[in-house]
């Protein structure tokens, strides 16, 4: 697990510690990971008091306050109820609390869609921006590439996409790529190729100002052979695409245990292979891509896996630290105001 040593930027981070499996438990073993590599960081954790260890309070008083919240929003919760109901739980509290402040950002492992749903309203999008994306990195042969929407949205038209390749574009420059390139996931690589929304986005890319970084169509299979540095597709396809590679990853891991543990001999291959097996897991380990952002809104919001382990929740808190430490909003704001929108 990689830490990023901040310099003399005061960040604040607000934490749902109540969101998420195992919480919260496995939230704050992740905000003792982190503190242990980040001193100057502030954390403000929202959550029910009486469920945090006083050793914890205790021991890191001087890197945390704590906000009692009396509710906490369960998975099952609809998000339209969320946003007129418990409104002293620890997510929504966070969220309002981070409204309008600097350098400071929100992660929480809890319900995507009320995570979504009240980033939303509380905080609004930047102009412009029609909807949030989820945004995070895939393993690639080339290292990552950058991949939005992966779930904040149902359905996005060709407007929208074109938002999120420009927020995809900027995001990217946060990772030192001087010149991202940018690609729509779609059925084939040929024009005319997919839905007409698609076709649409095509246009809309070519003819802006990312065209000299715009590398057309790229289809599922070739996600993972670093041919673009940012793709582009709509939440549902996106979460699908997501997922079906997570549970690929996993069962292939588990799978070079069972072949590696069978019998003697297996046991000696991996004595000798044992330094590029661990190479290779580390490359596709979920733990380093967990925390995506959510692209598009006035202040920075990371959504950690629900089921996430306690340094995956690190990690997430360490890639909110990063981004706001960036400034990304500003490098979106830059590149928006070189494109000339209509109306969705």
């Amino acid at each position: 697990l990689i830490f990023y040593l901040m310099d003399d930027v005061e960040i604040n981070i607000a934490i749902d510690a109540m969101g998420g499996d195992n919480s919260p438990t496995k939230v704050i073993k992740g905000c003792e990971i982190f503190l242990n590599f980040n001193k100057k960081i502030k954390l403000i954790i929202f959550g029910n008091k009486n469920l945090i260890s006083n050793n914890f309070l205790e021991k890191y008083s001087q890197m945390i306050s704590f906000v009692h919240c009396e509710e906490t929003i369960a998975d099952n919760d609809v998000p339209s109820s969320v946003l007129r109901s418990k409104k002293d739980s620890s997510m929504r509290k966070a969220i309002e609390y981070i409204k309008s402040k600097k350098n400071i950002g929100f992660v929480s492992a809890g319900n995507t869609g009320a995570v979504t749903a009240l980033s939303t309203i509380l905080l609004g999008t930047l102009k412009n921006i029609k909807r949030p994306a989820f945004c995070s990195m895939i393993p690639t042969s080339k290292g990552f590439c950058i991949m939005l929407d992966l779930g904040a949205n149902k359905e996005s038209n060709e407007n929208q996409l074109l938002q999120f390749s420009i927020m995809g574009h900027a995001f990217a420059k946060t990772k030192n790529i001087s010149n991202p390139k940018v690609a729509i996931l779609n059925i084939g690589t040929e024009e005319g190729k997919g839905k007409e929304y698609l076709q649409e986005a095509y246009n809309l890319i070519n003819n802006s100002f990312l065209s000299n970084d715009f590398i057309g169509y790229i289809e599922p299979d070739q996600i993972t052979m670093g041919k673009a540095d940012v793709i582009v597709t709509d939440g549902f396809t996106g979460n699908i695409a997501l997922k079906t590679a997570e549970g690929l990853s996993n069962f292939i891991m588990n799978n070079f245990k069972k072949v590696f543990t069978k019998n003697m001999l297996n046991n000696i291959a991996y004595l000798i292979l044992r330094k590029d097996l661990v190479r290779f897991s580390n490359t596709v380990n979920p733990i380093k891509y967990n925390g995506a952002m959510v692209l598009g809104l006035n202040s920075v919001v990371v959504k950690s896996h629900g089921s996430a382990s306690p340094e995956a929740f690190a990690q997430a808190l360490n890639n909110c630290s990063e981004f706001v430490k960036k400034d990304i909003n500003k490098l979106i704001i830059e590149e928006l105001k070189l494109v000339n929108f209509v109306n969705d």
